[in-house]
């Protein structure tokens, strides 16, 4: 039996169980237990949500003329441009680790994105997320040229135990409306 195939019989299993005994459980309990069983719950379930976004890192927004030629998808004379933009609302407050060439490296969310202006050949993106226990991280490579832009979209699917970031090329209306609805934020390292 898989990983997948276990966690999803237990998942079950506990849910028949909950749905069986947990009417009878609540009326044995007195109001008093119940109270205590309900804050335990909840302080639970906010700990999880702390815990899963402690590693998130503010990063810093670009300024107005900064994002300003973000905004026009122009590489620079001799240069091309990547961006990475991240939209969507699955897992959309935890952070996602970028790194492009495994020099440079930076933290978006769902809403923002990087941008790098870069030498033409061949670069590598990597993308995880910040507490990625369950998940598997992304990769793609993409060759540039002198005056091209490159849109990566990084977004995170999730299956029924785990997901994975995901790096997909984009291109056309696609990619200039990522860029045009997401906000530039800076890179924690710059690209060399």
């Amino acid at each position: 039996m898989s990983k997948n195939a276990f966690w999803v019989t237990v998942i079950f299993v506990a849910a028949v169980v909950g749905a069986l005994l947990g009417p009878a459980l609540a009326q044995s309990l007195s109001a008093g237990a119940m109270l205590a069983f309900s804050v335990l719950t909840l302080v639970g379930i906010v700990g999880l949500i702390i815990w899963s976004l402690s590693n998130n890192k503010s990063g810093k927004k670009a300024d107005t003329a900064t994002q300003a030629d973000a905004r026009t998808m122009r590489a620079p004379e001799g240069k091309a441009r990547i961006y990475v933009t991240r939209r969507g609302f699955v897992a959309a407050l935890q952070g996602m680790n970028i790194t492009l060439d495994e020099t440079a490296k930076g933290q978006i969310k769902s809403g923002q994105m990087l941008m790098a202006d870069v030498e033409p050949g061949r670069h590598q993106l990597h993308a995880a997320m910040a507490k990625g226990i369950m998940a598997h991280a992304g990769t793609i490579e993409v060759d540039v040229e002198a005056g091209q832009v490159v849109v990566i979209d990084a977004m995170f699917e999730m299956s029924a135990l785990k997901g994975d970031a995901k790096l997909t090329l984009l291109d056309g209306a696609k990619a200039r409306d990522n860029v045009h609805a997401t906000k530039l934020i800076l890179w924690e390292v710059s690209p060399a």
